[in-house]
């Protein structure tokens, strides 16, 4: 049984008096910045040493522009790099397996970008191989590691909403956000909001109420064949406790809606945009009281994210968004598209 308190773990590059984590870009896409490189910068203990992608030309653009000491033409030349410890995995999710398992084989530690796999069976496998290597590998749910989450789960502990049963948890975007020219329209590779979107509703209410929701009714739409547009599904757990989630790449009239709300027996909760608070966040409680609005920090989730994955490698213990709640994630969005009427997105061999 993989014990996460003794994982091993590389100190192959010291740095004034500190261990320095080497870490490798596989793919070179719009995430990569604001999720690796930016925050990088600001957190000790980590340097990225090479970028990589199937274009070398694009690579060695991104290299340049990023000030990264080296660019190489595929993504297995990244963790097959000598000056690598760790990788950042941020191509398409349909990918994600393949790419994971080639960086553990090379003994690399891996933070690989959501959702961890095409489906459950995917996921099982990656987890699975890493604890085989003795090395982190973790999903990049951000929001899981912002002040924001401490803060919520202090007025859930505090009995202020007293018994909850019931939440809603909606990434809604309009129509034209997320062109159709997108890989997030591609059924090959991992596409659909549930994929994209729907993925951080799924966790929210799993993070509330437990692992392992039934997945009780869902519904789609498909502007192309395999792809929901939009989907929402009903989830109920054994407490008794019920949500709601939704996820849309298709809304009309510019709506957005990036929420989640939490219903108890003595008040609500809305909170507002807990997925990326830096670009403005605020919690709404009703209860008998009154009303009350709080203010959340404007710190990068990236850079908290960041700094745990950098805690995890260096201290070998297993982080907030890895395995059997990654393999639950994934366990919960094939459900929801069985109970929709869709297959699961498909491995790629």
């Amino acid at each position: 049984m993989h014990d996460p308190g003794h994982a091993s773990h590389v100190t192959p590059d010291t740095a004034y008096g500190r261990t320095m984590i080497r870490l490798g870009l596989v793919a070179a896409g719009r995430i990569t910045e604001p999720a690796a490189v930016a925050p990088a910068r600001e957190v000790d203990g980590i340097e990225i040493t090479v970028v990589g992608a199937r274009d070398l030309s694009r690579a060695k653009d991104a290299a340049q522009r990023w000030e990264i000491p080296d660019a190489v033409g595929s993504w297995e030349a990244v963790w097959q790099h000598h000056d690598v410890d760790a990788v950042y995995i941020a191509t398409p999710a349909g990918y994600h397996r393949d790419c994971t398992l080639g960086a553990l084989a090379a003994g690399r530690h891996v933070l690989c970008e959501k959702p961890l796999a095409a489906n459950a069976a995917e996921a099982r496998i990656m987890v699975n191989a890493a604890r085989h290597a003795d090395r982190i590998l973790m999903e990049a749910f951000h929001w899981r590691y912002h002040p924001m989450v401490t803060t919520m789960r202090g007025i859930i502990d505090s009995g202020r909403l007293g018994t909850l049963h019931h939440a809603l948890a909606r990434f809604d975007l309009p129509e034209g956000r997320i062109a159709r020219t997108d890989i997030r329209w591609d059924p090959t590779i991992g596409g659909g909001s549930l994929m994209d979107l729907g993925c951080y509703p799924v966790q929210w209410l799993r993070w509330l109420f437990g692992p392992s929701p039934t997945v009780t009714a869902a519904e789609a739409h498909c502007p192309v064949p395999e792809i929901d547009g939009r989907i929402e599904a009903n989830l109920a757990w054994p407490s008794g406790a019920t949500a709601t989630m939704s996820s849309s790449m298709i809304e009309p009239d510019g709506r957005t809606d990036i929420s989640f709300t939490v219903v108890g027996s003595a008040g609500i909760m809305r909170a507002e945009n807990p997925l990326a608070p830096q670009f403005g966040a605020h919690i709404d409680i009703e209860d008998g009281d009154g009303t009350e609005r709080i203010t959340i920090d404007r710190s990068a989730t990236y850079t908290h994210q960041l700094t745990a994955f950098v805690s995890a490698v260096t201290t070998g213990r297993e982080p907030l968004t890895a395995g059997d709640d990654s393999i639950d994630t994934m366990a919960t969005i094939d459900s929801i598209y069985r109970a929709a009427g869709l297959a699961p997105r498909r491995s790629r061999s």
